[in-house]
């Protein structure tokens, strides 16, 4: 390839890199927690709240009440048949929002009256800054996260093509040259290739999956809007329904109990694990039931059984028995999350997914680096390279912030207020790291954040053995807290490599925050090759 394109592949990379970095160093991070969304609901919970009665936490009466008494759930509402059931519904407003509210078969006394309870939301939480950086959409009929966060993608697979064209011809050579030989950063920007070239196919994965969810909307409206009129909207809400929307002509209709709908569904799809239940028109003849769940064994493992109310079953959508569209998009989201291989899939999406966020740290770090070099003393730089580190270390030191409230505040008198603080510590601590790091030299504030980060993470695993002894050894609580574990143990890595770059190697002007006119400009290796 000619000198010439080389560098505006190079150029092109770097800036598709920066414009999407950020905004992937928190999805990455927070998605690498995310793998274990579901263990994380059993770690948020406090003790106390896990040792009730069996009397109750009977779904089937969990139902009836939520459904009694709030006339809204009954339209639409989602059963999750877990160790305490809980029903999610959609209440609506005299203003015309509404919110979507969630009920626990023990948020009833015993009148069967809902007393709503304070309980932990850290596993959405993470959950939302992974896929709309916890944006909120403020009532519009478009996630404002999630689309950002779909174009974001875009420019990521953007980037991974045109670093894949830069780094092509000389890949066997640099895959194995991570030595420093006494440049270390040299050795950094070959780790930042080799980690890129290794997590490839799985960067490849997350680029067009998220950009497949979280721009699929935006594609949607565009298309709707300029091509297709406003019957595209109908055509994809009938394409990718699991059953139409409920007709109702006012005739209504007995339930059975839950399990008998669970049973029915068992029967149709013996394979199935359910995992969550849909009910439309609740008590309504046109209503349906809708058995949703997984079949092990298939990357597209989604699989969902609709009964009407007298137990008919109405379709099934299982591997092997599905429309080209369930064929497509079951995927998508298997690939994304990483729930389609079992323990060893997760813990690999979990490694990946650090990985990446550091892969993201060090392509900012090594521009910032190379544009001073270039171009000579830039504000610009300075400020992008001070933004990367308050930013990124915002972000890590506040979800262990968010860990440590979930986990303490339950047992203080201020627990009504865990789920509210779980967003607002993690917001406060980005916000106030990031004016820190712009005031601060960036090498003495990158030294303190990376003592204070490991500890703040080892602290989280403590706290809770401290407050829930032998609890803290279930299952669950045990994975994530050695999830936790090789998070600070991942951030002692990165301290000590940090460390050793500035025992061994004379810190950039950027890092010292003296940025000077008798900087020298020079060429990256790689653009010396090209020249040459």
């Amino acid at each position: 390839m000619k000198a010439d394109r080389l560098r505006r592949f190079i150029d092109l990379h770097a800036w598709l890199g920066m414009a999407s970095g950020l905004a992937l160093f928190v999805a990455f991070f927070a998605g690498a927690l995310n793998v274990f969304h579901h263990e994380m609901h059993h770690w948020q919970t406090p003790q106390a709240t896990t040792q009730v009665s069996q009397d109750a936490i009977d779904g089937q009466a969990l139902l009836n009440r939520v459904t009694a008494q709030y006339p809204d759930a009954r339209k639409r509402l989602f059963f999750l048949p877990e160790e305490d059931p809980a029903v999610m519904w959609f209440q609506s407003s005299d203003s015309g929002a509404g919110e979507w509210l969630t009920a626990h078969a023990t948020d009833f006394d015993e009148a069967g009256k809902y007393v709503e309870k304070p309980r932990s939301a850290l596993a959405d939480f993470i959950n939302q800054l992974h896929y709309q950086l916890a944006i909120p959409s403020g009532g519009l009929p478009i996630n404002l996260g999630m689309t950002f966060m779909g174009l974001i993608s875009i420019l990521y697979g953007a980037a991974l093509f045109t670093g894949l064209v830069i780094h092509w011809p000389k890949l066997r050579k640099e895959f194995f040259a991570l030595k420093h030989e006494g440049n270390m950063r040299r050795y950094w920007k070959n780790m930042h290739n080799l980690i890129g070239v290794v997590s490839l196919p799985f960067h490849l994965i997350m680029s067009v999956t998220g950009a497949a969810m979280g721009a699929f909307t935006l594609v949607a409206v565009v298309l709707g809007t300029l091509v297709f009129g406003p019957q595209l909207r109908g055509v994809i809400e009938e394409e990718t329904a699991v059953w139409p929307p409920v007709q109702s002509q006012g005739e209504t209709a007995a339930m059975v109990p839950m399990a008998d709908y669970l049973s029915a569904a068992g029967d149709a799809l013996p394979e199935m694990s359910v995992d969550w239940v849909e009910i439309r028109g609740y008590g309504d003849a046109a209503g349906w039931v809708d058995v949703a769940g997984s079949v092990p064994g298939y990357v597209g493992h989604h699989a969902h059984v609709v009964l009407d109310p007298a137990m008919g079953i109405l379709n099934v959508i299982a591997p092997g028995q599905r429309s080209l569209n369930f064929d497509s998009f079951s995927p998508v989201y298997s690939l994304h999350f990483g729930d389609y291989g079992g323990m060893l899939v997760k813990w690999l999406y979990f490694a990946m997914g650090l990985l990446g966020a550091l892969l993201f740290v060090s392509g900012n770090v090594l521009w910032c680096e190379r544009r001073s070099d270039r171009q000579g003393p830039s504000r610009g730089s300075a400020f992008l390279l001070r933004l990367t580190l308050g930013l990124c270390f915002g972000v890590v030191i506040g979800v262990a912030c968010s860990f440590l409230v979930s986990k303490g505040l339950p047992y203080t008198p201020w627990a009504a207020w865990v789920a509210t603080a779980e967003r607002a510590v993690c917001g406060v601590v980005v916000l106030l790291l990031v004016l820190w790091s712009l005031r601060a030299s960036p090498l003495r504030f990158s030294g303190l954040m990376l003592m204070v980060a490991p500890l703040c993470y080892l602290a989280v695993p403590l706290l809770q053995v401290t407050l829930e002894s032998a609890h803290a050894l279930e299952a669950d609580n045990l994975l994530i807290n050695s999830l936790l574990l090789l998070v600070a143990l991942s951030l002692w890595v990165v301290r000590r490599q940090f460390r050793k770059r500035v025992r061994l190697a004379e810190p950039h002007p950027l890092w010292v925050g003296k940025v000077t006119e008798g900087h020298p400009k020079h060429l990256t290796e790689t653009e010396r090759e090209t020249v040459s």
